[in-house]
């Protein structure tokens, strides 16, 4: 009994999955609509390759943002290179294997300041002590 309650149920759900299709079949989406072009095709033509000689087209199967702009460098490669050693030297740019690349901390302030701002937090409560002294 049970197997063939199993067949109805299939049997029904197929019909109905096949009356769900073919009605959605029926309906074109979207509505098709003629486009009448005011440009003849040399006109077109002319167009597209304008865009292309100003760089707004690129041909290619990748997907180009539009707003996207090509780039074109105002510094030679030997001045790129000047500010890379330049940057590296002043600390701006670490160059190590791990990753990633711990940038060296330095301070500008003494010793005393770092204890003097330390007493002070301690003493509005906005600093927590680990050691019940307020020793340095």
């Amino acid at each position: 009994m049970n197997t063939k309650n199993i067949a109805k149920n299939l049997f029904a759900g197929l019909l109905l999955t096949t009356a769900v299709g073919a009605a959605m079949a029926e309906v074109a989406y979207p509505p098709e609509t003629p486009v009448v072009s005011t440009k003849t095709r040399a006109e077109v033509i002319a167009e597209l390759q304008q865009a292309r000689a100003n760089g707004e087209i690129l041909v290619t199967d990748r997907y180009q943002d539009p707003t996207d702009k090509k780039f074109v460098s105002t510094k030679t490669r030997a001045d790129v290179v000047a500010e890379l050693k330049q940057a590296r030297d002043n600390g701006e740019i670490v160059v190590s294997d791990q990753y990633p690349a711990d940038k060296p901390f330095h301070s500008v302030l003494t010793r005393q300041q770092v204890k003097d701002e330390l007493q002070q937090a301690r003493s509005q409560d906005q600093a927590i002590s680990n050691s019940n002294s307020n020793a340095l």
